[in-house]
C-alpha cells in the first residue's frame, strides 16, 4: 500500500511483479504507516492501516478490498500519563507506528499520546495489553522469530526494547536525536 503525499486519504495497492495499481480505498481521514499479516499460504489476509487523528488502525480485508474495523487503543484506560505533542497538546497523529509480528499472532499499534504500544492478538483482534514506552513512541521493528520488538522513541531519543511474549519493556537504548523510522537488520 502506498500514498503519494502526507495529505492523501487513498491508500494504493501495488502489484510489486509489475509496479502497477491493483486497487485502492479510500478513508475519510490522512492514510499513516501500515502494516499486513497473512493468509496460511502467505499471501496478504489484512491490511492494518494507521489514520492521521485516530489512535488505533482501520483493518481493510485483502479479498474484499474494504475496510471491515476500525480499532480505537483504550487511550489512557490504564492510567499511563502522556505528554502528547512537543508541549502537551494533542498529536494530530496519535499513532504514527504500527507491526505485525512475524509469527502473525499479534499486532501492536502506538500510541503517541500516552507513551506506550497496545497489542492486539490475531486473528480476532482482541486486546493483549500494553507496554510503556519513552516519550513519542514511533515506528518499530520486530525480530524474525518475534520475541523482540524494537520502537523508536522520536522525543526520547532512545529505542525501547520489548519483550513480546512477557509484554515488557526490557531495555532502552539511547540513540540520537529524533529517532522515527528503524529497520532491523539480523547479522551471521
Amino acid at each position: 500500500m502506498a500514498c503519494t503525499d502526507g495529505e492523501e486519504k487513498t491508500a494504493t495497492v501495488i502489484d510489486t511483479k509489475t509496479d502497477e495499481p491493483v486497487w485502492d480505498i479510500k478513508f475519510d481521514r490522512v492514510v499513516r504507516p501500515s502494516a499486513f499479516s497473512t493468509n496460511p499460504d502467505g499471501s496478504t489476509k489484512w491490511a492494518f492501516v494507521s489514520l492521521q487523528g485516530m489512535s488505533g488502525f482501520a483493518v481493510v480485508d485483502f479479498a474484499t478490498h474494504k475496510e471491515i474495523r476500525r480499532i480505537e487503543t483504550p487511550y489512557n484506560a490504564k492510567g499511563i500519563i502522556g505528554m502528547g505533542g512537543p508541549k502537551g497538546e494533542p498529536h494530530n497523529v496519535p499513532s504514527h507506528g504500527i507491526g505485525v509480528a512475524p509469527d502473525n499472532s499479534s499486532v501492536w499499534v502506538n500510541s503517541r499520546m500516552d507513551n506506550c504500544v497496545y497489542a492486539y492478538s490475531l486473528p480476532d483482534l482482541k486486546l493483549l495489553g500494553y507496554v510503556p514506552t519513552q516519550y513519542d513512541a514511533m515506528w518499530m521493528s520486530f525480530t524474525p522469530d518475534s520475541k523482540k520488538l524494537y520502537i523508536a522513541n522520536n522525543g526520547a531519543a532512545t529505542v525501547s526494547v520489548i519483550d513480546v511474549p512477557a509484554r515488557k519493556v526490557v531495555a532502552i537504548i539511547p540513540v540520537g536525536q529524533a529517532p522515527k523510522r528503524n529497520t532491523l537488520a539480523m547479522l551471521p
